[in-house]
């Protein structure tokens, strides 16, 4: 995990931006993969070659209960925000420019490559993945109606849509290809 200070983040949408305070944290460097989530619910299966690959197919509640038996958490909306977007609140976790390349399909969440192998795609505080490879559970929604970050590059494929202030609300049971997460601690 990367310790991630605390202070204050830029989140929210473009136009609607808004300064919070977020307390000191880690997270996940990398979203959950395989091998690790199989070695927490031993009835896991996945393909030969991808256990360094994302885990998929997950909902918000069996990824809630991998974190917590890992004494972890998900974490909050403006936690994976300021992870992603660092302190001056960028729009991609590289910076504000849109990168020249469209995004390779290899890092996309139906083409999948090792977690955390984008070299391009790395925060200001050293976290991967955070534009692309899958969708990510969070913390944040209510009732029945989760919310998810990140960039889904199998839909897009053009990173104009993986952002590090997009997301979108999904039923907390919903199991995709594109939907994995990370795990999140508080440093207290």
């Amino acid at each position: 995990m990367i310790e991630i200070p605390g202070g204050e983040v830029v989140v929210g949408d473009e136009g609607k931006e808004r300064t919070v305070h977020v307390d000191a944290f880690f997270i996940d460097e990398h979203e959950v993969t395989n091998a690790e989530y199989g070695e927490v619910v031993a009835t896991h299966e996945y393909r030969e070659g991808a256990a360094g690959h994302p885990v998929t197919h997950v909902t918000f509640h069996e990824a809630q209960a991998y974190c917590e038996k890992r004494k972890a958490r998900l974490p909050t909306g403006d936690e994976w925000e300021k992870a992603a977007r660092g302190t001056d609140g960028r729009l991609y976790p590289w910076g504000n420019t849109l990168a020249r390349r469209k995004p390779h399909p290899f890092y996309s969440g139906v083409v999948k490559k090792t977690a955390g192998s984008n070299r391009k795609d790395v925060s200001p505080y050293g976290v991967r993945d955070m534009a692309g490879s899958v969708w990510e559970w969070t913390d944040a929604g209510d009732g029945d109606q989760r919310e998810t970050r990140g960039g889904l590059w199998n839909l897009h494929l053009d990173f104009e849509y993986s952002k590090t202030l997009d997301r979108n609300r999904l039923p907390a049971d919903s199991r995709f290809l594109f939907l994995g997460f990370r795990c999140a601690r508080s440093a207290n």
